[in-house]
């Protein structure tokens, strides 16, 4: 009876050793978990606030390409106005010299 009592004594230390490291293992592996869980929601979080400024600089971009066609459309328009008020001067210019040169 001795041996049977001394063999379950040595079964209950091992089970108790085995549950004890098992026990530690679950709380690891769930403090790992756990970390890893975090880690993940603060790499989504920074892709979020990425993506955000992506689409402001796309939107700030847009924006400033809107501008310079404006710009450039002005200029052209500027340009145009410039070339015939230059022709009308030259017009001018030409029409006062034939008003000068039939007088006398």
């Amino acid at each position: 009876m001795r041996n049977v009592t001394t063999a379950l004594e040595m079964v209950n230390m091992r089970v108790s050793y085995q549950v004890d490291v098992h026990s530690r293992e679950s709380l690891e592996f769930y403090s790992r978990h756990h970390d890893a869980q975090k880690d993940r929601a603060a790499v989504r979080a920074e892709i979020e606030v990425l993506r955000r400024e992506r689409l402001a600089y796309e939107q700030e971009s847009m924006e400033t390409r809107q501008a310079l066609a404006r710009s450039e459309a002005a200029d052209d328009l500027a340009v145009q106005h410039i070339m015939r008020i230059q022709a009308l001067e030259a017009g001018a210019r030409v029409d006062t010299l034939e008003d000068t040169g039939s007088s006398s």
